[in-house]
């Protein structure tokens, strides 16, 4: 049942005689109500109260305490001329017996016409008051009573019966009337909306066949209406949507061509061959900008002719100014200032001068030009053309510039992915968690930056008592520093277990690097061995930071700087000559810190350095904490100074405490 209903169709002209007719049967009975069943209800309400009031000044005339009932029969009959529309009015004893009644026999049809005696009205007014009427007469009479009280007795009841004949049949006749003019109203409205549904309708027939016959591919439609209002309005658009559908199916066309095309080479093969069909042109060229040469265009596509060899437009700044500026196609004849542009097109493309050149312009940028070649038997392009031309260009430029920076998004995501594994390699290379070793409380990290970098430290486990700590940064940034930070780890691996000297183990660690890194980088790095039993750390320094300490005992701070180059600069003598060796006896709570530049070299937004000095003065003032608090007081310290700079570099230490 509700599929048929769903289907239903009805005209706009059903629904404008329809919606009148609803209006004005609304506005009748609005009309209807208020100005009569509203007013003559009002009048009923007015008549019933005036007849209630007369019942209560029956009721309190105090005659009966004499049992004079004259008193109010005289009053009753003075009251019928003034009360017309009294029917009866009767004065009943507490038995219920009639004592006093009147009778207005105007409204009483008896048959005949004599005149009745008191018994004769006593009767008919206790019919009436029994209301032993006809039906039909029922609801044109009303009746009011009153109980009569006299020192707080009920003695009898004074009741008035009244008519309501002359208000009903107004009643009855207003509505009639308006029932008439109802009907009249509404063949008026069923008119007017036949008129005006005709106006409306037979237009908008004319433009839904026309638009029928536009979805079956029928594009040579025009509408010829000569009305002044909305109407006319539409059909003058619609003429030209007409005029501009075929444009925008080729827009549509190549614009959902281009969706489904990403890579650069297959985007300008189908924008040359979609664009010269679209404007029907002898050729398309199109030219995208050489991006390590200014002011040059590799031709890319030609259609439908390729050209066998390579091409390039060399254009003249005022030429692309002029261009960029205008955002608009110009003829080839409109060149004639730009020799070094129209030759070649001329000459080597066979372009002629009505062909036009349209500048693919992305975010305000030239970034490509389009040369469309005209037909020899076609008029020059108008401006109308030339609109479409420019809205094809600028759909075209897009889908380039999306190309374009989709493949440096593909090569700067593979870059990425190459340094996340480098990053991930680095991170692999250095240790995992402190060392445990009894007399020493150690705690290292790394912080790196978001680029690859070169900072490295690890620990080398020789004994139950004897561990070797290395801290090194390999200069640069990128793979190149992280492969040969992997480089130092492998050799520190192969070295550490055989040399119980850091200057020995240097000394051999450089010949190795010497003959495998770029001459244009190198190492610097601290190489110690702490001793437990002994109490002793002995260590060398190539070219690397100092080392600071912080004697527990005198509560002061040392900085060891002991000679050497860095790793790799020397093949061996020059490096062998100055390096050299510190011995430190530790005693219980001395603090060493091991570190790379990262730290010291850590900048704030106002560009100044963290530098050794505030480190050396943190490291004066710890006193009872573990290495990893000492290590966490230096990274927030450092962070705080830094506020919203950014990192600049890995930023590496050890924490070193005797215990």
């Amino acid at each position: 049942m509700k599929q048929p209903l769903k289907n239903l169709k009805i005209s706009i002209k059903f629904k404008i005689a329809f919606s009148l007719v609803l209006l004005v049967i609304a506005m009748m009975g609005t009309v209807t109500y208020i100005f009569t069943i509203r007013e003559l209800n009002l009048r009923v309400e007015q008549v019933k109260l005036r007849m209630e009031g007369l019942a209560n000044n029956i009721a309190t005339i105090r005659s009966v305490e004499a049992q004079n009932w004259e008193v109010y029969q005289t009053y009753i009959n003075n009251q019928l001329p003034l009360n017309p529309d009294i029917v009866y009015i009767a004065i009943f004893d507490e038995q219920n017996e009639l004592k006093a009644h009147a009778l207005n026999t105007q409204w009483v049809d008896l048959g005949y016409r004599r005149k009745l005696s008191q018994r004769e009205q006593a009767s008919i007014v206790w019919r009436l008051d029994q209301r032993q009427i006809a039906e039909e007469s029922q609801r044109d009479m009303e009746s009011k009573s009153v109980s009569i009280v006299i020192g707080g007795q009920n003695v009898g009841m004074a009741k008035v019966g009244f008519s309501l004949v002359d208000l009903n049949d107004e009643m009855r006749n207003n509505l009639i009337r308006n029932l008439s003019l109802g009907l009249i109203f509404v063949g008026l409205a069923i008119g007017v909306s036949l008129f005006m549904s005709h106006r409306i309708v037979t237009p908008l027939g004319k433009l839904t066949k026309a638009m029928h016959r536009i979805s079956r591919g029928d594009l040579d439609q025009e509408l010829h209406l000569t009305s002044r209002d909305e109407i006319g309005e539409m059909a003058k658009t619609f003429n030209f949507m007409t005029k501009g559908l075929q444009e925008k199916r080729w827009i549509e066309k190549l614009t959902r061509e281009l969706g489904f095309n990403i890579e650069l080479g297959k985007i300008t093969d189908l924008i040359t061959q979609r664009i010269t069909e679209a404007l029907n042109a002898n050729q398309g060229l199109l030219f995208l900008e050489n991006s390590d040469k200014v002011r040059e265009f590799n031709l890319c596509n030609a259609y439908p002719n390729p050209l066998e060899e390579e091409f390039t437009l060399k254009c003249n700044p005022s030429f692309l100014d002029n261009l960029t500026q205008t955002s608009k196609p110009i003829t080839l004849d409109q060149c004639t200032d730009y020799p070094q542009v129209t030759h070649p097109l001329r000459k080597v493309l066979k372009i002629s001068d009505q062909s036009l050149i349209f500048p693919i312009i992305v975010k305000e940028a030239l970034i490509g030009l389009f040369v469309l070649d005209a037909k020899k038997t076609r008029i020059p392009y108008t401006e109308e053309e030339k609109v479409f031309f420019s809205t094809l260009i600028r759909q075209a430029g897009l889908a380039i510039e999306n190309a374009l920076l989709l493949e440096d998004l593909t090569e700067q995501e593979r870059l990425q992915r190459e340094l996340e594994i480098a990053r991930g390699i680095q991170q692999s290379l250095l240790p995992q968690q402190n060392p445990q070793i009894e007399g020493l409380d150690i705690d290292g990290i790394c912080i790196p930056t978001t680029e690859v970098g070169g900072d490295y430290y690890d620990y080398f486990p020789i004994n139950d008592h004897t561990l070797g700590i290395a801290i090194a940064d390999v200069t640069g940034k990128g793979t190149s520093a992280s492969f040969y930070m992997a480089v130092v780890k492998g050799m520190m691996l192969s070295l550490a277990p055989i040399r119980t000297s850091p200057k020995e183990l240097l000394i051999e660690l450089n010949r190795r690097l010497y003959g495998v890194m770029d001459r244009t980088m190198f190492v610097t790095m601290t190489y110690a061995i702490v001793d437990t039993k002994k109490k002793r750390l002995t260590f060398a320094r190539a070219g690397h930071n100092a080392l600071i300490m912080r004697n527990a005992k005198k509560s002061d701070v040392d900085c060891f700087t002991p000679t050497g180059l860095g790793l790799g600069l020397d093949q061996g003598p020059i490096f062998e000559r100055n390096i050299s060796e510190k011995h430190i006896q530790l005693k219980c709570g001395d603090v060493l810190v091991f570190y790379t530049d990262g730290i010291s070299e850590a900048m704030n937004t106002r560009r100044e350095e963290f530098d050794e000095h505030r480190l050396v003065n943190f490291v004066s003032k710890v006193e009872d904490q573990t290495a990893q608090n000492i290590r966490e007081g230096i990274v927030k310290t450092v962070t705080d100074f830094m506020q919203d700079a950014p990192q600049h570099d890995d930023m590496t230490m050890v924490i070193l405490k005797a215990i």
